[in-house]
Formats: structure tokens, sequence, C-alpha cells
């Protein structure tokens, strides 16, 4: 008797954009002369960077019938990531997000377009719940029908026991409703494990400025048991369920593009979670990779080998915080 074949390592669902970036520095878009086209989306950009960690990886979402959504199957193939669940639409562009690139948060508006359509059937939702992690992110909950089928995905993953991971990139150029983002996003955190968002995450979703620690346990009041939050220039906080936590002291580095210095991070925390690797080292591995992404301009593609990011990582200054 033959056993199920196993699932993928990671499966993202959501959002895959064409990503507009700036060629030079511009505080705004109002300055910016130049763009050069790359593949993004936070699920996208998590599924590419994993695969160049020798992950196996695979994305679930939806493109147009276009150039470039032909380009951005032929990038994911060429990545390494499985495309079997990338659907086509006529009745919609590809998405496409114009960023001005920059050292800080950078400016940016999105074309929503064929993301929006996202729908998975039984039987596809079946494959993917049969990875070890399954991921999303805000961005694919802000409309419908993406929106119920992330959350049927995520809830079937959890109940199958899978590792259920998401990212909170709440912004109001693309859910203008605070009040209705809020609601969602407790919905769909009652099955999530791990989940990363960004300081400017949590002003946006939580408003007024608090600490790390505070927007940590707020996180946390949700049900995660791991929440991990980026702060750029200031570093990662670490926060458990269990009472951990930590802040991790970033080298300083040469920055060309800090578009996808977060899911460059999250990459590297989830291939050392998938390796065993307890909460506080696969935060160091996040921090070697996100510094190794800020050098590059659009998706790193120099990845650290593994024994690299090993080594790098012990070398990641962190301290305990009470």
């Amino acid at each position: 008797m033959t056993s199920e074949p196993a699932g993928f390592d990671f499966y993202a669902i959501g959002e895959v954009v064409i990503d507009l970036i700036s060629t030079t520095m511009a505080d705004s878009l109002t300055s910016a002369k130049k763009f050069q086209a790359f593949v993004g989306g936070q699920p996208t950009n998590l599924a590419i960077d994993l695969a160049l960690l020798g992950k196996n990886t695979a994305l679930a979402a939806c493109v147009g019938n276009d150039g470039f959504g032909d380009l951005i199957i032929q990038f994911l193939k060429e990545s390494g990531v499985s495309t079997d669940l990338i659907q086509r639409t006529d009745t919609a562009p590809t998405s496409i997000s114009i960023i001005a690139r920059n050292t800080k948060t950078p400016d940016f508006v999105i074309h929503r377009g064929a993301d929006v359509i996202l729908g998975i059937n039984s039987a596809q939702e079946q494959e993917i719940v049969k990875s070890r992690i399954v991921h999303s992110s805000a961005f694919a909950l802000a409309r419908e029908p993406a929106r119920s089928t992330v959350m049927e995905i995520l809830k079937t993953a959890s109940e199958n026991q899978c590792v259920v991971t998401f990212d909170p990139n709440y912004h109001p150029k693309i859910w203008p409703d605070t009040a209705d983002m809020v609601t969602h996003l407790k919905a769909v955190y009652q099955f999530v494990d791990i989940t990363k968002p960004s300081l400017d995450d949590c002003e946006r979703i939580f408003g007024n400025r608090l600490s790390p620690q505070e927007y940590a346990d707020l996180f946390l009041d949700w049900g995660p048991s791991v929440v991990i939050i980026t702060m750029g220039s200031e570093g990662v906080f670490v926060a458990t369920s269990s009472g951990e936590r930590y802040k991790i002291h970033p080298k300083t580095v040469d920055v060309a593009d800090v578009t996808g210095a977060g899911d460059a991070f999250w990459a590297g925390f989830l291939s050392a979670h998938l390796e065993g690797r307890d909460n506080l080292d696969a935060a160091c591995y996040g921090q070697v990779v996100a510094e190794a992404k800020v050098g590059f301009m659009g998706p790193i593609t120099d990845m650290p080998t593994i024994s690299i990011l090993k080594e790098r990582a012990k070398l990641v200054e962190f301290t305990s915080v009470e």
C-alpha cells in the first residue's frame, strides 16, 4: 500500500502583482520618473524567497490573460515555485503596484485587478492543506471573492494541522474601511499560528503609537502563538504566547531598496522554522536574509546558502526583554 504523497513545504495563497519600482530613490511618486517591472505581492515574494532557500513552494493566485500575467507565470516557474493553482481571467487585468523606491516606508499606489477574483475549488483546497505551512495576507482579505477564498483555505488548513502564517499588511490605500478591516482580521486570526506585522502595520491597525511589546500583546490577544514585529533600522521584536520576549539588533547595512525586506525576513524565519529551529533562532535567520535583501533593487537574487545563513545567524545580536 503506497502512502499519500506529501504536500509542499510552503503554500501561499493571495495576491500576485507586477511591482513597478522607480529606478532611482524618490521621496514620493511625484518625483519618481522611471520604473522597472518586477514580480511582487506579499505571498508571492515569500514563495519565491523560500524557493531560493531550497524549500518546496507553491502559489495560488489569479492573473489576467495579458502580457504581465505571462511574465508572472514564467518568472515563478524559473524561480522554482509551483504554478499549478495560478488562475487566468479575461475579466480583469493583472494587478499592478507602482512604488517610489525609498530607504524608509515607500510611497505607492495599487491598481487592483485579477488578484481580487481568486477562487479555489474543494479539490484544489485539499491539495493546499497537505502542505506544512499555509500562508496569506491582509491584502488578499480586502476584497471579495478573494476574501472568502482565503478565509476558507486558512480555516481548513488549521483544521488539518497545517501551520498557518499570516502577514497583516493592512494599508488604507488598499482597504479604506478600518472598522471592516478589524472585523475580518479578528476573524482570520482564530486560525493563525504565526504572524509578522511591520511596525507600520501595527500603527495602521491599532492607531496610537504604542511600544512594540504593547502591539505584540494586542496581536497575541487575537489568537496567534508567535508575533514578530519588524521595525526596519530599529530591529525586530519577538513575542510568544508562552511569555518569551526578545529584541533583535540589526547591523548597519547599505540600503538600495526596502521593498520586500519584510518578506525576506519571513523567508529566513520560516526556512529555519521548517528545519525545526526555535523562534529566536528562526528570527535571527530572518534578520540575516532581510539585511541581504535591502542591498538589492527588486527581489533578492543572491540568497545566502543555508550554510552561510546558519553561520551569519549565530552573529546576530539580541537581548531578552522583561
